[in-house]
């Protein structure tokens, strides 16, 4: 399939993208990486006049990270730059493993992790580890500025809270709380490269005595957007990680996920693997007695 025909646009500030989303409002899409933009508008998933591309704006640009305010990585910054930033490596596992774990190595140098977040796809690897850590979307338009919590950036298959006019400017990860372990596991029916059929984040937080003091648990592929696992999340409040604690939450997480069929996987092999994967990341952070520090 060829791609469509379609006027393209390279604004060098934010003021100039505002002005080229308000002039062809309705009629554009915004680009950064790429790497979902491109293949869907040539498989015919959507079509557009105008295709923005974001990758000039410097003000998009940043990757930083203090221990006070955490990590904040700019709309134009690639997979493959957050993967190897060292507060990732070292603060940050789900984060690290989401992305490693994402396509190849080529898609990570090009594609971005607002883009992936953006894209809205209820499989986006970096969505539900981004939403355990409690990651906090910035907002920028040509009237106002904005955050909301990742968690509701996503309202469905293709879609987000965006206002037309609206871009992320960045994604604010918080510094780690004391006593608090992560994990992300992804299941694909072929290799890792694959779009996920499940994927799964954790964020758990400990006292001093190992019981769990706030859990933050999201499901990807198995809901219209990446779903939080509040159910399961209560089960494990105030408990400690035992065997009988573990097998109850990863009951309730097959229970309460909400998978259709589709080429990847039935829903109920979906709902399967969702225990599965439940289990196994509780009984790692279980046995992962090294406490991340700030």
């Amino acid at each position: 399939m060829r791609l469509p025909i379609f006027s393209y646009h390279s604004p060098a500030t934010l003021e100039e993208a505002f002005a080229l989303l308000t002039r062809h409002e309705g009629d554009n899409k915004l680009l950064s990486g790429g790497t979902d933009v491109m293949p869907a508008l040539k498989n015919g998933r959507f079509n557009c006049g105008h295709v923005i591309d974001l990758k000039r704006i410097t003000a998009l640009d940043g990757l930083e990270y203090d221990a006070a305010g955490g990590l904040s990585i700019g709309a134009n910054v690639t997979l493959t730059s957050v993967e190897h930033h060292p507060a990732t490596i070292e603060h940050y596992p789900a984060l690290h493993a989401s992305i490693w774990e994402l396509a190849t190595v080529q898609v990570r140098n090009k594609a971005t992790v607002v883009g992936n977040l953006c894209n809205a796809s209820p499989a986006a690897d970096a969505a539900t580890p981004l939403m355990a850590y409690g990651a906090i979307a910035q907002i920028v338009g040509p009237d106002e500025e904005r955050e909301i919590p990742v968690e509701k950036l996503l309202t469905g298959p293709g879609r987000t809270a965006l206002g037309p006019t609206e871009i992320v400017r960045s994604v604010r990860v918080p510094a780690p709380v004391p006593k608090s372990r992560s994990i992300y596991l992804k299941f694909s029916p072929r290799s890792k490269v694959d779009i996920a059929a499940v994927n799964l984040s954790a964020t758990l937080v400990f006292d001093d005595a190992e019981h769990v003091t706030s859990a933050d648990i999201f499901l990807g592929t198995v809901a219209p957007v990446p779903m939080r696992a509040a159910r399961t999340e209560a089960i494990l409040i105030g408990s400690e990680l035992s065997s009988e604690s573990i097998a109850r939450a990863a009951s309730e997480a097959h229970e309460e996920c909400r998978p259709i069929t589709d080429f990847r996987a039935t829903a109920d092999y979906k709902r399967r693997i969702v225990e599965v994967l439940t289990r196994r990341a509780l009984e790692t952070l279980a046995n992962e007695r090294e406490v991340i520090s700030i």
